[in-house]
């Protein structure tokens, strides 16, 4: 199992802005699957995301949910609806040893918000953290990082449309 993120971050380092528009919606060249999703996506298992990126999906995707061949978890202590198959849960490290108990084969993609991937880099469980960096200033908004004692190296990068540019750091 590989945790694994592939989140829009602006230049100036916000991955949503001051509404919780995530920086992704902001990008005139962003479709669901483009910038790289796709190929995540294909390698994935299951999600983790937290409350308010699971509501926002909800409004989102109405009808159209595209997780639904994936395990979901949502880190929240709310109940969820019960006509999506997504399972609650309100720690983190709880999460994280319910994720290394079920023997997952597939990556698990750490779908965000900024708090939930913070959460994990302080756990240490982040394998691949994946950090597309898109051509724009928010000014300001929802932070990707705060402080962390996380050290991380960069592995590769790549180019995708519009002048976005990913780059993917393990641990030190």
């Amino acid at each position: 199992m590989v945790i694994r993120t592939h989140v829009g971050v602006s230049l100036d380092g916000f991955v949503a802005d001051a509404d919780g528009v995530a920086a992704w919606d902001l990008l005139p060249s962003y479709e669901h699957r483009s910038h790289g999703i796709a190929e995540v996506l294909e390698h994935c298992e299951a999600v983790v995301m937290g409350r308010q990126t699971f509501d926002r999906g909800l409004s989102r995707w109405a009808g159209d949910w595209p997780w639904r061949d994936k395990e979901v978890h949502v880190l929240t202590s709310r109940p969820l609806p019960s006509d999506l198959d997504a399972r609650p849960c309100a720690s983190p490290a709880d999460l994280l040893r319910h994720l290394q108990l079920t023997g997952l084969m597939g990556d698990v993609h750490l779908l965000g918000g900024a708090r939930t991937i913070r959460a994990f880099l302080d756990l240490g469980a982040i394998d691949r953290l994946g950090v597309v960096v898109l051509p724009m200033l928010l000014g300001r908004g929802v932070p990707l990082f705060g402080d962390t004692s996380q050290a991380l190296h960069l592995q590769c990068q790549r180019l995708h449309p519009g002048g976005a540019i990913e780059l993917i750091y393990t641990p030190a």
